[in-house]
């Protein structure tokens, strides 16, 4: 079967104003990295870019390329240190003094020559699901639908306190200006495929601008669809954002306040009813343009309730009660208020999708996968500037997204007679087998990474609690004094609509 990847999808004649072949370098790679993004794709959006080099440099474009996702393969290690692992496998020529290894100021340089450009183009062709719609996991409600699952949120990185990353991201935040934060912060926001938490578009900007903002942008982009099931928490759940989704032709489901009242239109067999989302009482693009048309100049007047919703969005309202049962600790009910465009209750029974809104965390996983277990926590990025800091981000986007390219592989490409679910495939081992292919023999590619894999045994996911604090942190202890880890029942209770409220 066909699998939706970007890589090397377009052949590109590459004009390069040196060569590499036949060097000693061109024998440079990442071990199973460089399987899955090839030094011809590299040369391709070096190329495109217009960093090709004129001359043969201690750090041709590709080769830094390729150290700089190295950094993100081993975070905490200086210039040097990475550097020695990299050229590690020409001990020999190193030996005999046909090859050196650069120094941290030449990569230093090498970084400013490249840029962010590559690395960007580079994560545009790696941008996808990297499976296929039946495969496990990925789509919703059977043959009949088949919406490809995917979620929306967004998160804070750190970047390092100096005068251009204030200038160009904003202030470290802090509770007051007397009292600032550690380090200034870029917000991103990822739509992440929920069977295989690879990243289909990310958009990140400094921590000042809003995720509604971010969406806009990610909307732009053209990622969101039609054909897709976009999950996402309540702060979305707002008309600006659910228009600008469904506007683009996908379904949602969405949380929102529980507090908050929508009107009853029609109640449904399963308990939900359909209900109206005013439309946003805000002022347009659209309804200034027609206000200036009409020669108005001067103030102009927002949309009033009867406005608002005349042009409103049917949706659909889901109230379920989640009863929480650990196995240790007192159990807990919470109450969830869910919008779906999924009006039909035939195809999208109420209890079914309650259900399919907690698939909402793989996003929040990959995240844990991304700051956590990739760049390790409370990580601040190394570039001083801005255009250092972007060319880290999309590195770091990159070597994420070669991991769970990896898992998706591992999953489809199991041994096993029946399919592989990606969740089963563990971020971290395939992590550490990825990082330990680089600098072995040709033999130690993405077989040998896919087989250390498999030899790890399978994940069955625990149905379990999970506090939401750092772990190591007191906050974190008296969580779990409160909250046991355990086992967890989840029992789903659809709330039937109150038709009494006026």
């Amino acid at each position: 079967m066909p699998v939706h990847t970007r890589i090397g999808e377009k052949a590109v004649a590459i004009p390069s104003l040196i060569k590499l072949r036949g060097h000693l370098l061109d024998r440079l790679n990442l071990g199973a990295v460089t399987e899955l993004v090839p030094s011809q794709v590299v040369d391709e959006v070096i190329s495109e870019c217009g960093r090709g080099e004129k001359r043969l440099r201690v750090l041709p474009a590709r080769i830094t390329l390729y150290f700089v996702l190295a950094l993100w393969l081993c975070p905490g290690a200086g210039y040097g240190e990475v550097l020695r692992m990299l050229f590690d496998q020409f001990h020999q020529e190193i030996g005999a003094g046909l090859i050196r290894v650069p120094t941290g100021a030449a990569a230093v340089q090498a970084r400013r020559r490249l840029g962010r450009e590559p690395l960007k183009a580079l994560f545009r062709r790696l941008c996808g699901a990297h499976a296929d719609r039946d495969a496990p996991g990925m789509s919703a409600f059977g043959c009949q639908m088949a919406l490809l699952k995917v979620a929306v949120d967004g998160t804070t990185l750190d970047v390092p306190d100096t005068v251009a990353n204030r200038t160009a991201f904003g202030p470290a935040p802090g509770r007051s200006s007397k009292d600032p934060g550690r380090c200034p912060q870029i917000r991103v926001l990822m739509l992440i495929a929920c069977g295989t938490r690879s990243i289909m578009d990310a958009v990140w900007a400094g921590r000042s601008t809003g995720e509604g903002t971010l969406l806009r942008k990610l909307v732009r982009g053209g990622e969101i669809r039609p054909g897709m099931l976009v999950l996402a928490d309540r702060y979305f759940s707002g008309s600006p954002q659910v228009t600008a989704i469904t506007g683009a032709g996908a379904h949602l489901i969405i949380r929102a306040n529980p507090r908050r009242r929508l009107p009853v239109l029609k109640a449904l067999p399963d308990g939900s009813f359909l209900s109206l989302l005013p439309a946003a009482n805000q002022l347009t693009p659209e309804l200034i343009a027609r206000a200036r048309a009409k020669g108005i100049r001067g103030h102009v007047q927002r949309r009033g309730v009867r406005a608002r919703q005349a042009a409103g969005l049917t949706i659909r309202v889901i109230h379920a009660d989640i009863a929480i049962t650990p196995e240790h600790g007192e159990p807990r009910t919470e109450s969830y208020l869910l919008i779906t465009t999924l009006l039909d209750p035939k195809v999208a029974p109420a209890a079914q999708v309650a259900a399919l809104y907690a698939e909402r965390w793989e996003a929040e996983t990959g995240y844990a996968d991304l700051k956590i277990h990739l760049s390790g926590p409370q990580t601040v990025f190394r570039s001083k500037d801005p255009d250092g800091v972007a060319q880290e981000v999309y590195a770091l986007f990159i070597v994420y997204q070669i991991v769970q390219v990896t898992r998706a592989t591992a999953a489809r490409e199991h041994p096993r007679p029946e399919p592989v679910d990606p969740d089963r495939v563990s971020f971290t081992v395939t992590l550490r087998a990825l990082v330990r292919s680089i600098g072995r023999a040709a033999a130690c590619g993405l077989s040998a990474v896919l087989n250390e894999i498999w030899a790890s045994p399978q994940l069955v996911r625990r149905s379990r609690t999970k506090t939401r604090e750092r772990k190591g942190t007191l906050a974190y202890a008296r969580a779990v004094q409160k909250t046991p880890l355990s086992r967890t029942l989840y029992t789903i209770t659809i709330r039937p609509a109150d038709t009494t409220e006026p």
